[in-house]
């Protein structure tokens, strides 16, 4: 599991969750992590509504307890410890929690924080007999990381967690084993918190702006908090579409991926600033350092990965769901001290990453719950100064090398349209020639067998010219009798399949 100031996340073999940091207390049941939304299968059957707390994550290790809204006090760390306990419980949908479980904290967190978690999960039942392993995030998404999709072997890597409240940048050495060479900077001039804020300021002055558009006007004080949580959810819609709807107004309120970049650009410059800072504090040349690190909510976004690529001229490595980063390296940290032997099936590695063969000391990464995009692959964006060009998603193959799909071809050089036409054209032509030749043969017909008989002739020309001739498919048709029962003795069927006999038995033929 991962602790972070707006989300929280756990992963086992075959599932993977988030959930916010908003804790229920119950009297007469366990607690509940997440908001009701989060937790709508559970939450329908509840008629008691439960003690809600929030913001005690970043309180772990204070001196102040938090206050609920009843007035009782509770200490920052045990709540949140009650909250990974609800949150374990809830990934493993019930069943008995694993002997071995791992928990990230912050790498900006003091060792007096670190110490008081580490108190307050030795105080839970489950987890008294078999002790939880807590471990910085960063090293558990250097883990993750060199698993899956790998790091370099050699220079300076900064990592850069992009979190709700903040952005942390630790420097490790990659030829020394990814230590750190400096302690973590946090910054908070780019955070998700701030982009939110952002869009929301910008949704509330567009529609005060346009009282006559949309006819809600300004929203109240008591929508705004649902208002923030819309533009939190658009923000991450728009990680991956062009364009993401705010319900709840006359005529619909709409925000654009460029208006996001808009809201990002000033934070995002402001965030460049302190990591070149932070390298030049630490006397790293430019060609010292290697690649970035992009992990935690905020690099899903692309813009943060392509402006991370262009201003420092490296490789940016991030994953496919890069808030999951740290709880999957947490897993895989502990996945060794398990036995191998399943109570039931041994999980199958779901789709996220199927390129990537777990060794036996490792679990192998999970699927993401309610994830749009299960099929992405682990992002690595190359430096823009070198080929390849950079990208801030995975680089899309050349033509050539998926087998010839992506390659324009010119209608009539397509070898099945042209295998098309020319059947065509053999069968109009065919159709053309037996038409002739059938014309033919019905005129000369015709001729030789009336020109003897000279008292037949006007009887035997009274079929109409106006008559086509009939289609080379289909068989004559019978001549309308109009002559008397004696003339009918020698129908043109007769003649017509057997015109030569009958043209030389006649005694008349001087």
């Amino acid at each position: 599991m991962s602790v972070g100031a707006t989300t929280l996340a756990a992963v086992t073999a075959d599932r993977a969750i988030t959930r916010r940091p908003v804790l229920t207390l119950f009297r007469d049941r366990p607690s509940q992590i997440g908001m009701p939304s989060e937790n709508s299968a559970v939450s329908s059957e509840l008629h008691d509504r439960g003690l809600v707390v929030t913001d005690f994550v970043d309180r772990v290790g204070g001196d102040k307890p938090v206050v609920a809204s009843d007035g009782s006090t509770h200490r920052a760390e045990q709540l949140l410890a009650d909250g990974l306990h609800a949150l374990a419980y809830a990934v493993t949908e019930g069943r008995p929690l694993p002997p071995a479980v791992a928990v990230t904290h912050p790498a900006h967190w003091s060792s007096d924080a670190v110490g008081a978690l580490r108190t307050a999960l030795g105080r839970v039942s489950e987890w008294a007999q078999h002790p939880v392993t807590l471990i910085s995030d960063t090293t558990a998404v250097l883990t993750a990381l060199k698993a899956n999709p790998g790091l370099p072997d050699h220079g300076i890597i900064a990592v850069c967690d992009f979190g709700g409240s903040g952005t942390n940048i630790t420097l490790v050495d990659a030829e020394r084993g990814f230590e750190p060479i400096s302690e973590t900077r946090r910054t908070t001039v780019f955070s998700g918190d701030g982009i939110d804020q952002a869009l929301l300021d910008h949704v509330v002055a567009d529609l005060g702006g346009n009282g006559d558009g949309n006819g809600d006007g300004p929203p109240t004080v008591g929508s705004l908090t649902r208002l923030r949580s819309q533009c939190r959810d658009a923000k991450e819609q728009l990680s991956y579409e062009t364009v993401a709807e705010i319900g709840g107004f006359h005529g619909g309120v709409w925000l654009t991926r460029v208006e996001l970049e808009e809201a990002l650009r000033q934070p995002l410059e402001g965030f460049f600033t302190v990591l070149q800072n932070t390298l030049d504090d630490n006397g790293i040349a430019a060609d010292a350092l290697s690649a970035i690190v992009s992990v935690g909510g905020g690099a899903k976004m692309p813009t943060v990965t392509t402006g991370l690529a262009q201003r420092f001229g490296v490789a940016v490595i991030s994953s496919p769901r890069p808030q999951l980063t740290a709880a999957i390296g947490a897993a895989l940290s502990v996945a060794g001290d398990v036995v191998a032997v399943p109570k039931a099936r041994p999980p199958v590695a779901p789709p996220p990453f199927p390129e990537s063969v777990s060794p036996p000391e490792h679990a192998p990464p999970p699927a993401v719950e309610s994830v749009p995009d299960a099929d992405l692959q682990p992002l690595v964006t190359p430096p823009p100064l070198y080929p390849p060009p950079t990208a801030p998603r995975p680089p899309i193959p050349e033509p050539e090398l998926i087998g010839g799909q992506g390659i324009v071809v010119e209608w009539y050089r397509r070898p099945i349209l042209v295998v098309v036409l020319a059947g065509l054209v053999a069968m109009l032509l065919g159709t053309v020639a037996v038409l002739v030749l059938r014309n033919a043969a019905d005129d000369d017909t015709d001729f030789d067998e009336l020109t003897p008989v000279s008292s037949t002739t006007t009887t035997v020309t009274a079929p109409s010219p106006t008559f086509e001739p009939p289609p080379a498919f289909a068989p004559s048709p019978e001549p309308i009798p109009q002559e008397p029962p004696g003339f009918t003795e020698s129908p043109a069927p007769e003649f017509t399949e057997s015109p030569a006999p009958e043209f030389t038995e006649s005694p008349d033929n001087p």
